[in-house]
């Protein structure tokens, strides 16, 4: 028996004779904690405040373990009662306003991280937390404004630094993005996304040749790595480097042979490059991974359109409207199919009377 079950069994005999010592709670909900087991420490949190209803560090608990389970709304309740027994905890609004953020309460987040810089104007987290706010409402002035403001408390934080730059690269800014992802990268070098993302700046940038070395600096640190192979894949197209590109999307598909994202990267660029044979075989392969996903239809129909066979891009226009019986765009675009279909069949048919 190890030490943990020892201690839990020692402690639930212990609370079995005191009911009420709400400390034996707490230590017990920290071990379950502890051991990851938060639906041990819920139950625990939630016994307490049976009968020690304003238990500040149960409330507090049980908001953060809601929260990482993506139960938000449950978070809020936890972390709204916990405000209201101690309005001078920054990190209960702090957390709060986290809270309201991932529901999408844009006001109830933005009044909570107010209150917790009233009462530490120096905290960068906060200013952090605003300018995502700002970030995810498009407000990008703001959201640019309040990173600044965070990075002046604390320029050692990456994330900020690539948050600007996922803003930058929004409004076409791609040097200014290239120059924060690489920051970014100043301040974690080995971190894998940092290089990527600051690949894909360059790339935007045209700055091709700075790009291609950060992509190959990945690969050979990291010959396994399937996004990289994508984004290199895409820039090597955008250099007009056909054949690398191909290249790169086989490569990435021999990686993670179920992922469907390669397959319809390199089906796309068969499609623009006119060779719709090679673009029919990829986007075949896409729907027995992804059978549900009527984009990839869509696209098979127009590729046999392109094919000029009429019968297959019915086929599977009609298996699109199947799955997405309310899509009126689909819908539409199957009637002019059919119609299309029906036309030169008749024009055919005319022809060989003819004969």
């Amino acid at each position: 028996m190890n030490k943990n079950m020892k201690d839990i069994e020692e402690l639930i005999k212990n609370i079995v004779d005191n009911p009420n010592d709400s400390e034996l709670y707490l230590k017990l909900a920290n071990i379950y904690f502890t051991c990851g087991e938060l639906d041990s420490a819920l139950g625990v949190y939630e016994s307490l405040l049976n009968f020690e209803p304003t238990n500040y560090v149960a409330l507090i608990n049980l908001g953060s373990i809601y929260f990482c389970k993506n139960d938000y709304k449950r978070a809020v309740n936890y972390y709204s009662r916990a405000a209201e027994l101690n309005v001078d905890n920054i990190s209960v609004f702090y957390n709060l306003g986290n809270a309201y953020a991932e529901l999408g309460e844009f006001k109830q987040a933005m009044s909570n991280y107010i209150k917790a810089l009233n009462m530490d104007k120096k905290n960068y987290a906060v200013y952090s937390a605003i300018a995502m706010l700002y970030q995810d409402q498009n407000n990008y002035d703001e959201a640019l404004r309040y990173y600044e403001k965070a990075l002046n408390l604390n320029n050692k934080i990456p994330q900020n630094y690539a948050n600007i730059a996922f803003i930058l690269m929004k409004l076409s800014r791609y040097n200014e993005a290239a120059s924060n992802f690489q920051k970014a990268l100043e301040i974690a070098p080995d971190d894998i996304k940092y290089i990527i993302y600051c690949a894909n700046a360059y790339s935007a940038s045209k700055e091709f040749e700075l790009s291609n070395n950060l992509f190959n600096k990945v690969i050979v640190k990291y010959p396994e790595c399937y996004q990289a192979y994508l984004c290199f894949a895409i820039s090597k197209y955008e250099q007009n480097r056909i054949d690398d590109a191909i290249e790169l999307y086989n490569k990435a598909i021999e990686i993670n042979p179920s992922a469907s994202n390669a397959y319809i990267l390199l089906a796309n660029l068969y499609y623009s490059e006119k060779q719709y044979e090679k673009s029919v075989d990829l986007y075949q392969k896409v729907i027995e991974l992804e059978p549900a996903d009527t984009n990839v239809y869509t696209l098979l129909g127009n590729t046999y359109v392109m094919l000029n066979d009429l019968r297959s891009a019915v086929s599977v226009y009609k298996q699109a409207v199947d799955i997405d019986t309310e899509n009126d765009e689909i819908k539409l675009i199957y009637i002019e199919i059919i119609q299309e279909y029906i036309k030169n069949m008749t024009a055919e048919e005319d022809t060989n009377n003819a004969a």
